[in-house]
C-alpha cells in the first residue's frame, strides 16, 4: 500500500512538472511567435509586399510561418493555415487561436490587422513541442517505474525519503516557474544518487537560464543606450548632406561617412551574435590541440609595432614546459588579441604590458602597470557594452572583454580580473578545459 502511494505521489509530481514545463513552453511559443511577427511586419513595412513574397519563397522556417490575407480573405503571401475567425470578432480584431490543421497537425497562431485591410497571421507548428512533451512524459514515466522498483525493494523508510525529495524538486521547479529566480533544488544529503544528479543538472539549467535572461536584459538596455547615439548621429549627418550643395563630391563624401557609421553598427551586432554563439556552446567549432605559447607569441608579434609606436612596452614570457588545450585557434587568438587591445587602449604611453603563459592550469595572463580598474567595478568590465569611460570618448564598442569571456568559456576556461598593484591583471584560466595529454578534473 505504501509503495502504491509512493508511485501515485511520484506520478503526481511528474505530472505537475510536465504541466509546469508545458506552461513554460506556451509562454516561450508566444514570445517566439511575437518576435517572428515583428520580423515579418518590419519586412512588410520597410520593403513592401513584393519583397515579403520573394523572401518567403527562398527562406523556409520549418517551425514558424505566416500568411497575409487581403480584405476578401485571399492569400497574398505565406503558407500558414487559415485560423478560425472568432464570432463575435474581437473589438481590436487581434486574437490568438490554437487549432488542428490538416496535414500539419496542431498549430498556435496570432492574427492582427494590417494597413490597407490586410490581415496578418503568424504562428508555430506544435508537432516538435508535442514530441518533446512526449519525450518528457516517457522520461518521467520511465523514472517513475525505476523509482517504484527501488521503493518496493528498499522499504518504507527509503520510499518516504524519496517522496520528500521528489516533492521538494516539484516545489522548487514550481517556485522557479512562478518567477522565483533564486529557487534551487536541494540535495538529499544522503550521498550520491540519481535524484541528486538530476537535481544538479536542473540547478545548472536554472543557473544558465538566469545568466542568459540577465544577459538579454543587459544587452537590450545597452543596445538602446549605446546604439541610439551613433544612429542619431548618422541621421543628423544624412540631414546635413541633404541640406548641403547638390554636388557629386559632396554626396560622395556623405556616403563614405554614412558607410563608415553603418559599418560600425554592423560590427557591433556581429560581435553580439558571435558572443551569443559562443555562449551557446559554439556548435560546429573544429577543435584541435592549440599550443598556447605559439598562439600567444603570434598575437604579441602582431601587436608589437603598435605598442612601440604608441610608446608602450610589450613583453612576452612563454611557459617553462609548454601548454596545450583543445580549442579553435582563430577564436582563441582573437580572444587573446582582445585582452592585449584592452591593455593598449586604456593605458597611457609608457605603460608596461606583459603577456605570460603558465603551464599550471594552464593560464594566460595579461597584466599592465597602468591606472587599473577600481575594485567596485572590476567585475563589470566583462559585461557587454560596459566602459569605464562613461563619456564614450575612447574608441571601441565595449564588447571586447565580453567576447573574450565567451570565447574562453566555450573552451572550458574562465576570465577574471585582478589588481596588479599597480594596474590590471586579466587571467584566462583553463581549469575546466580539455588539456592535451590529460583531462582536467
Amino acid at each position: 500500500m505504501q509503495t502504491l502511494l509512493f508511485v501515485v505521489t511520484f506520478a503526481a509530481a511528474g505530472a505537475t512538472t510536465l504541466a509546469i514545463v508545458r506552461r513554460a513552453e506556451v509562454r516561450a511559443a508566444h514570445a517566439e511567435i511575437e518576435e517572428y511577427e515583428d520580423d515579418v511586419t518590419d519586412r512588410l513595412a520597410q520593403r513592401g509586399l513584393t519583397n515579403l513574397i520573394a523572401y518567403n519563397r527562398t527562406h523556409h522556417d520549418a517551425v514558424h510561418d505566416f500568411r497575409l490575407d487581403d480584405a476578401k480573405g485571399r492569400v497574398l503571401a505565406g503558407g500558414f493555415p487559415a485560423p478560425p475567425i472568432p464570432k463575435p470578432m474581437p473589438a481590436k480584431r487581434k486574437f490568438w487561436s490554437s487549432f488542428a490543421a490538416s496535414r500539419v497537425g496542431p498549430v498556435l497562431a496570432y492574427t492582427r490587422p494590417e494597413p490597407g485591410g490586410l490581415r496578418l497571421t503568424v504562428g508555430e507548428y506544435l508537432r516538435a513541442r508535442e514530441a518533446q512533451d512526449n519525450v518528457i512524459l516517457w522520461a518521467v514515466a520511465g523514472l517513475a517505474t525505476v523509482v517504484a522498483a527501488i521503493g518496493m525493494m528498499s522499504g518504507v523508510w527509503i520510499s518516504r525519503g524519496v517522496l520528500r525529495h521528489v516533492d521538494g524538486m516539484a516545489q522548487s521547479i514550481e517556485r522557479y516557474a512562478g518567477g522565483d529566480r533564486a529557487a534551487r533544488i536541494e540535495r538529499s544529503g544522503q550521498g550520491a544518487s540519481d535524484l541528486d544528479d538530476l537535481a544538479g543538472a536542473l540547478n545548472r539549467m536554472m543557473d544558465r537560464e538566469n545568466r542568459l535572461v540577465e544577459g538579454l536584459r543587459q544587452v537590450s538596455s545597452s543596445i538602446a543606450h549605446d546604439l541610439r547615439r551613433p544612429l542619431a548621429h548618422h541621421n543628423q549627418e544624412i540631414g546635413k548632406a541633404l541640406a548641403g550643395p547638390a554636388s557629386t563630391a559632396h554626396y560622395r563624401n556623405a556616403l563614405i561617412g554614412a558607410n563608415e557609421r553603418v559599418s560600425e553598427v554592423l560590427e557591433t551586432f556581429q560581435a553580439l551574435l558571435h558572443i551569443a554563439e559562443l555562449e551557446a556552446g559554439a556548435p560546429g567549432l573544429a577543435l584541435c590541440p592549440v599550443d598556447l605559447d605559439e598562439i600567444a607569441g603570434k598575437v604579441v608579434d602582431a601587436y608589437a609595432p603598435r605598442a612601440e609606436a604608441e610608446g608602450r612596452l610589450l613583453s612576452y614570457s612563454p611557459s617553462a614546459g609548454g601548454a596545450e588545450v583543445e580549442a579553435e585557434p582563430r577564436i582563441l587568438g582573437q580572444a587573446l588579441a582582445n585582452l592585449i587591445e584592452n591593455a593598449l587602449t586604456h593605458t597611457p604611453p609608457g605603460t608596461r604590458v606583459q603577456i605570460r603563459v603558465e603551464a599550471r592550469g594552464p593560464r594566460i595572463i595579461v597584466s599592465d602597470d597602468g591606472p587599473g580598474v577600481p575594485e567596485a567595478i572590476r567585475g563589470k568590465i566583462f559585461e557587454r557594452f560596459f566602459r569605464q569611460d562613461t563619456s564614450r570618448s575612447t574608441s571601441g564598442n565595449g564588447l571586447g572583454l565580453a567576447l573574450a569571456t565567451a570565447a574562453f568559456g566555450a573552451f572550458g576556461g574562465n576570465l577574471t580580473a585582478e589588481d596588479a598593484d599597480p594596474g590590471l591583471r586579466l587571467v584566462a584560466a583553463f581549469d575546466g578545459a580539455q588539456v592535451v595529454g590529460r583531462p582536467v578534473a
